[in-house]
């Protein structure tokens, strides 16, 4: 009996490791260029292991990185062919949870991209679909290039008027820099 045991035991962990190595080769294969911008990532700042990989395109076309440093302290590295172009310990900013809180409850930033804006209400976000950091790269033309830390949070998602959209989050306080809606046709 105890050698089927450990034959099952063994069967289930070659299996899951299986599992583990395919999902890892699926995910990096659907997005090209991630291994290297990941070695860069890894080469070129303090980031020990990468944990999360996603495409970021709020401004550039690339990579975030996400995972611990040599003590842990988690840290997001964003690089776009090869290169390395920003990286922000997170704990320098709001958690993903706290940014998720300040969308559905949005205040408006006191450096907008626009002072009109002041005047339009902004829309909670009601469903999360997507919440990423990102960077404000200095020579990247964006809505939100205001953010007084340089670092935005990305949040996509279903609004309370219905539609889907984004709101940008200035990366330390959670206010909002800048919202787009968009409006599906009915």
């Amino acid at each position: 009996m105890k050698r089927y045991v450990w034959i099952s035991l063994l069967v289930l962990t070659v299996l899951i490791a299986g599992a583990v190595f395919a999902v890892r080769e699926v995910t990096y294969a659907q997005f090209t260029g991630a291994e290297v911008d990941a070695q860069a990532a890894l080469d070129h700042t303090v980031l020990n292991q990468v944990k999360e990989a996603t495409p970021y395109t709020g401004g550039m076309n690339g990579f975030l990185f996400a995972g611990p440093d040599k003590q842990g302290r988690q840290v997001y590295v964003w690089s776009a062919q090869g290169k390395v172009l920003a990286t922000v310990y997170a704990d320098q900013g709001l958690s993903k949870d706290q940014a998720v809180a300040a969308a559905k409850k949005p205040v408006w930033g006191k450096q907008l991209v626009r002072a009109e804006l002041k005047n339009q209400a902004l829309q909670p976000l009601v469903d999360v679909l997507h919440a990423t950091p990102g960077p404000v790269l200095p020579d990247v033309e964006t809505e939100y290039k205001t953010a007084p830390s340089k670092f935005v949070w990305e949040i996509y998602g279903k609004m309370a008027n219905g539609d889907t959209g984004y709101t940008y989050l200035d990366f330390k306080s959670g206010e909002v820099l800048w919202q787009v809606l968009l409006t599906e046709p009915k």
